[in-house]
């Protein structure tokens, strides 16, 4: 056997590292995530010294208003006032024309409350018939007289509202026919009308 040559001797050996020949470029890719990294992490501890130095001036501007706040939590509260319960005291003002109820309008009052007024007038001569009415007639009685008497679209302070006798009989009948399921229904209603519940 002939002894290999020596190029190809120095082909079947494997490569091993080359110390000799590390470029610019290599030395770059081999390092640069070490870079990239230490960057990040230094960028990170800046942020992160920033914010804490950002928080204690927050602090420092809010310390007085912090004082404040527990001094008034520590004293003991004033008294509060009473709260503003009233509802609209505007009420219309009612005025009998013949047999008919002619309602005169207050501010803030709408069809319902003139509705209202009038029926309570014209409940107040007849004691017996007042005391059969639960609340949930005298809502659905409000509510078919203010649609069954004609009035202006946009009603304004001092408006009248006429309603005649004849409506007012009608939808009493029709009120007493109401059957319990209607009433049933009806009773959704009241609560929102506190003004029904006392006499």
């Amino acid at each position: 056997m002939s002894e290999p040559s020596n190029k190809s001797f120095k082909q079947l050996l494997m490569p091993g590292p080359q110390f000799g020949k590390i470029t610019r470029r290599s030395r770059w890719q081999r390092y640069s995530l070490k870079i990239f990294l230490a960057v990040v992490i230094i960028l990170i501890a800046a942020g992160f010294g920033y914010f804490y130095q950002d928080l204690k001036n927050r602090q420092a501007v809010l310390q007085p208003v912090i004082e404040d706040l527990r001094q008034q939590v520590a004293s003991p509260p004033a008294k509060p006032s009473a709260p503003d319960t009233s509802v609209n005291t505007n009420t219309p003002q009612v005025s009998q024309q013949n047999s008919d109820l002619v309602v005169t309008l207050a501010k803030g009052n709408g069809r319902t409350h003139a509705a209202r007024a009038a029926l309570k007038e014209y409940l107040k001569d007849k004691p017996e018939l007042k005391n059969k009415l639960r609340p949930e007639h005298l809502i659905y009685l409000e509510d078919l007289i203010q649609k069954q008497t004609p009035s202006p679209q946009v009603l304004h302070p001092g408006d009248t509202i006429t309603f005649s006798a004849n409506t007012m009989a009608n939808a009493l009948n029709n009120a007493q026919q109401l059957t319990d399921a209607q009433l049933n229904n009806l009773s959704k209603y009241v609560p929102l009308v506190p003004s029904l519940m006392t006499p």
